[in-house]
């Protein structure tokens, strides 16, 4: 097709602009129209990843409460035949006899006070400052440390462990009462089980099967094309 040659030179200043604004303006519409492809498409590929995590998401919780309901319904049994150590704190791992495959269930949990903590507190500091300070200094520095609080301001449990070790020391009623209120105050706040699944590798070790997204492998697409444009260059 033949195209007609236009001599810039021939066109009036103002001719030269309105040609000028009309590129611009197809510029522009070609530019939104770009932008809105893009968009779509990434619109399009971020709804498609999102729907399928989604799924996942429902499968991995739901296959989570089942593990942790079909472990929980098997504690008793585990327990009766040994399969649970004496010291554990709720969690407890089985070991298939032959396969050497193991299921380890944890529970992560937190030792706290609740607000009785802080009245104990207040009994036990007026006794010491009336009763143990000036009658003993070593003592009472002592027993102020147990009640000093962490970086969170909480009691540290071991602490109050060993404060309630010498519960019968003194037979103040201000102290009997911040005793009793320590006690009674302590409980295991649960915060979440986990599942673990292991299998043996070639070395007999246990090799864990990941389900945390981030940490399964996975062959990353810029490596390839990094790997071949390397190749290539050689």
């Amino acid at each position: 097709m033949d195209t007609k040659q236009i001599d810039l030179n021939e066109l009036t200043t103002a001719q030269l602009e309105a040609m000028l604004a009309e590129k611009k303006k197809a510029e522009k519409v070609a530019k939104i129209a770009a932008r809105k492809e893009y968009e779509n498409q990434r619109d399009e590929l971020i709804e498609q990843l999102v729907a399928r995590a989604k799924v996942l998401n429902d499968q991995m919780r739901d296959f989570k409460q089942y593990a942790i309901d079909k472990l929980e319904d098997f504690r008793i049994t585990a327990n009766d035949y040994g399969d649970i150590r004496k010291n554990s704190k709720g969690g407890f791992s089985l070991r298939h006899n032959l396969t050497g495959e193991m299921v380890s269930l944890d529970r992560n949990s937190v030792p706290e006070y609740d607000e009785r903590a802080a009245s104990a507190e207040e009994l036990l500091k007026e006794f010491l400052e009336d009763k143990v300070k000036k009658r003993d200094l070593a003592d009472y520095r002592t027993l102020m440390a147990l009640m000093e609080r962490n970086k969170q301001g909480d009691l540290t449990p071991s602490r109050i462990a060993l404060l309630l070790k010498v519960k019968d020391n003194y037979d103040d009623p201000r102290w009997a009462k911040a005793m009793e209120l320590f006690e009674e105050s302590f409980r295991i706040r649960e915060i979440s089980y986990s599942v673990s699944f292991f299998r043996k590798d070639k070395m007999q070790k246990d090799q864990a099967i990941v389900l945390t997204f981030a940490s399964i492998p996975v062959t990353f697409f810029r490596d390839e094309v990094i790997t071949k444009v390397e190749e290539n260059g050689a």
